[in-house]
């Protein structure tokens, strides 16, 4: 069992790692787009340093909200590391666009837009995918506590910004988060809380090139009647996991249904947590900047640094699936 580090993990950025201080990239080179705010990758950004470096291509740190960034001159541009989108939706979606017209963006501008909004829970749904019931509440409108344990949360968010579950505390209380995230222009969630969580924790499974990489465990975080939360991660413990059967067979459905609607997928993260009978259900689908918890996934870096290779245009092959 391993407890994460901040979300940002434990890399800080050097100066000369970002385009900032770099001349214009030569020969086939990745951007790497964060937020001046991120001030750190994760633990996994030196194994995917090094894997890309092993196949020929160069990896840069930019910033996806500096304007000076040419961005032309990367063959790739990943989203990965773009946090700090949550608060500014609509420049990050601008960003994309531009980006989309004039470089290789993993992932792709559509899917960006679809799966920053948690909306796209509906979509899944509607696709007859199992999802974490939810009733949606879009501003201005009323809506009926549904009692027990239950939580808010905002659709645009990460990192459960701005959530809460409530269990034993007045209705007003909820009746207040729902109208300030009203105020900001969100869409509220109100969803139960599923218990088995505290038990069995959240299962997490990730793919890379549409193909299934690695899984780990995270155990929830959510404290009942404790007030909106900001930066979970900073708390998270993570294990890694082998899938369940019927976990793996659902993750495998969601991100085909995925793929089926916008085509080739760098990189993704099916979250899954057990329902009230024990069947996994679909809480989220991480497609923008999912953490992809590489230091628990052998060959992770190296899948994805071949499917970047790929998609580059240099000696195109698709990356090797992970072993059964």
């Amino acid at each position: 069992m391993v407890r994460a580090h901040d979300r940002r993990g434990v890399h800080r950025l050097h100066p000369d790692e970002t385009l900032n201080s770099r001349p214009v990239p030569t020969g086939r080179s990745v951007a790497f787009a964060t937020h001046p705010e991120s001030g750190d990758l994760d633990d996994g950004w030196p194994a995917i340093q090094a894997a890309l470096r092993s196949v020929g291509l160069t990896p840069e740190v930019t910033f996806w909200d500096d304007p000076a960034v040419a961005w032309e001159h990367f063959d790739v541009v990943v989203s990965v590391y773009a946090w700090g989108y949550v608060t500014e939706r609509v420049a990050f979606l601008s960003w994309a666009d531009r980006v989309a017209a004039v470089s290789h963006l993993v992932n792709p501008a559509p899917v960006l837009r679809w799966n920053s909004d948690k909306i796209y829970l509906a979509d899944l749904a509607g696709e007859g995918i199992p999802t974490v019931p939810t009733v949606w509440v879009a501003p201005g409108a009323g809506w009926d506590p549904p009692g027990g344990d239950y939580v808010v949360k905002p659709t645009v968010g990460a990192g459960g910004r701005g959530a809460a579950r409530y269990r034993s505390l007045p209705v007003q209380r909820a009746a207040r988060h729902v109208d300030r995230l009203h105020r900001e222009g969100q869409t509220v969630m109100i969803q139960p809380y599923l218990s088995r969580i505290d038990g069995a924790g959240e299962t997490d499974l990730v793919y890379i090139g549409g193909h299934y990489s690695h899984a780990v465990t995270k155990a929830a975080l959510l404290e009942a009647d404790a007030g909106e939360t900001e930066y979970l991660w900073e708390r998270q413990v993570i294990t890694p996991a082998e899938p369940r059967p019927d976990q793996r067979e659902l993750a495998d459905t969601v991100m085909g249904t995925a793929g089926r609607r916008f085509g080739s997928l760098g990189y993704g993260r099916v979250d899954l947590v057990d329902g009230a009978g024990g069947e996994p259900v679909v809480i989220e689908l991480e497609l923008v900047e999912p953490s992809l918890f590489l230091t628990h996934g052998p060959g992770g870096a190296a899948r994805l640094a071949d499917y970047l290779r790929a998609v580059s245009g240099d000696a195109p092959r698709p990356p090797e699936p992970a072993p059964h």
